[in-house]
């Protein structure tokens, strides 16, 4: 298939963060161009979200993807800038690669899996309460758990919307959850043993 017949890929808005120093307009269209790449995986990529840091001689490159409201996220470091780029980049490919395959396997998008647990959900509401003799589990849901410090994790979850988020807290090496007790407050939960 020519490139010109391909399917021409939305992406909605990139922005970039710079705290101590300002990514030069070629540096900007080096990213846009390699961040081009991530299209192909989705229809639609509505936010991407690059923030460089220049750190004691490295080029520190972090980018959040939102893709058809799907968050991901790599960040990598390097000598040089656009090895930086290029690495975050192969990453976030590789990690949206597996997911789609993962959607294609079960045959649905994530928009059709919340529905359908939403419609679910109303479902058994409408239901009389026959009390179950024991407990039982409804489904299973698998996450994959990046490490992550918790000030990552608070982003994430304020950026996801999620009233409880799990991850693994890579500071203190163990499995930890966040419950929103209300806008922008939340109780963390840490696992031990």
């Amino acid at each position: 298939m020519s490139k010109s017949r391909r399917k021409q890929v939305e992406i909605v808005d990139v922005t970039f963060r710079s705290p101590h120093q300002e990514l030069s307009e070629s540096e900007k269209a080096y990213v846009r161009r390699k961040l081009q790449k991530l299209a192909r995986f989705f229809h639609k990529l509505w936010a991407l979200e690059v923030t460089y840091e220049l750190v004691r001689g490295q080029h520190h490159v972090s980018v959040l993807v939102d893709a058809d409201g799907q968050k991901f996220h790599h960040d990598e470091t390097a000598h040089e800038f656009r090895a930086a780029v290029d690495a975050v980049v192969q990453k976030l490919e590789h990690q949206l690669a597996r997911y789609k395959e993962r959607l294609q396997k079960r045959g649905r998008t994530p928009r059709e899996e919340v529905i359908e647990t939403a419609l679910a959900a109303g479902e058994t509401a409408e239901e009389p309460e026959n009390p179950a003799p024991n407990p039982t589990i409804r489904r299973t849901i698998r996450a994959p758990l990046k490490p992550m410090s918790l000030e990552e994790a608070l982003l994430q979850a304020e950026l996801e919307g999620a009233s409880v988020y799990m991850f693994h807290d890579a500071d203190a090496n163990r499995y930890c959850v966040l419950v929103q007790v209300e806008k922008g407050v939340y109780d963390l939960i840490e696992g031990l043993g």
